[in-house]
């Protein structure tokens, strides 16, 4: 294998791509296959996207981390968190599928009781930020890349059709579950308990605060969780996140309310309560602590023309 560079530079158009951005050429077709343009730089944008390595091999980077791909590697890649490609003789081919957060909106219900999405959208791309082992992500094997050929080919088909948006939609959001119901399947083997047990537990307690992120979350609910000890439980959580389990919650819930912020109109008060803090007073605190803005003036600044949001980086 080729040498491979342990950073790649930013993108030379721009730092991040918008859906609605005249630089953005993809506008009218949110599925396709990228198959050229290797090594892809630094990049974010906001939206999220969903890959599946169909061929060739490489490096996938994400802000400080590289990762190994292979075809049948699955990854998502929220919103505004940087990340680019690198491939071996600079041959490959990524399938994109670009999601507008309005659209995980509208099926949040749906998706919101479904762990495997929250193991999918959430927690491996929190994973992926803190950890530089690729044991907890999802790899479909050769029969299983095969079967989500079909979906891959009718999206890429369905994009470049502006009649029938709700087709697409269907069979976008038909993908999502598919491989959230693979890598829920995934988490509960029993052969990948046995051999990453320690840190699969720890997994689940994340993906339980991801569910509970509005609710009141007692340590020692996810130490039970993990199966360990109070004490074992906050030494390997910050072995895996660099953060304490309450550090961790706090920056998530800040994130949360930093996307409620930019992709919704709702008052500071119905935010501070989604996002779990106790009240408006202590969610504003938080927040500026953590930004350096109050939640309004985050909003205005954010919500001008050439100012995309940034998530806080753990």
């Amino acid at each position: 294998m080729e040498h491979y560079p342990d950073h790649l530079g930013l993108h030379p158009k721009t730092r991040s791509f918008n859906l609605n951005d005249e630089r953005f050429t993809l506008r009218d077709h949110l599925a396709y296959y990228h198959d050229d343009e290797f090594p892809l730089l630094m990049h974010a944008h906001d939206f999220y996207e969903l890959n599946i390595i169909v061929r060739g091999r490489g490096r996938h980077y994400i802000e400080d981390k590289n990762f190994p791909f292979e075809p049948g590697a699955v990854f998502v890649i929220p919103p505004r968190i940087e990340h680019g490609y690198w491939a071996e003789n600079n041959e490959a081919c990524i399938f994109h599928l670009l999601i507008e957060q309005r659209i995980l909106q509208k099926h949040s219900l749906d998706l919101n009781n479904f762990s495997g999405f929250r193991l999918l959208f959430e927690t491996e791309p929190e994973l992926r930020k803190s950890i530089a082992s690729t044991t907890f992500f999802l790899q479909l094997n050769p029969l299983q890349l095969r079967e989500k050929m079909y979906l891959m080919e009718k999206l890429t088909r369905l994009a470049k059709i502006e009649d029938h948006p709700i087709l697409f939609e269907t069979y976008a959001m038909g993908l999502i579950y598919d491989l959230s119901y693979l890598i829920e399947k995934m988490y509960s083997t029993a052969d990948r308990l046995t051999a990453k047990k320690n840190y699969i537990y720890i997994i689940n307690s994340v993906n339980f605060i991801m569910q509970h992120l509005s609710e009141p979350v007692r340590l020692d609910d996810l130490a039970h969780i993990a199966m360990e000890s109070r004490t074992n439980y906050i030494e390997k959580f910050k072995q895996l996140f660099k953060l304490t389990p309450f550090e961790y919650i706090r920056k998530l819930r800040v994130n949360h309310a930093i996307e409620l912020l930019t992709a919704t109109s709702q008052s500071v008060a119905y935010i501070a309560q989604a996002c779990g803090f106790s009240d408006s007073a202590h969610f504003i605190k938080t927040f500026k602590e953590e930004t350096g803005f109050t939640p309004s003036k985050y909003r205005s600044i954010n919500r001008e023309k050439d100012h995309p949001p940034f998530l806080l980086r753990h």
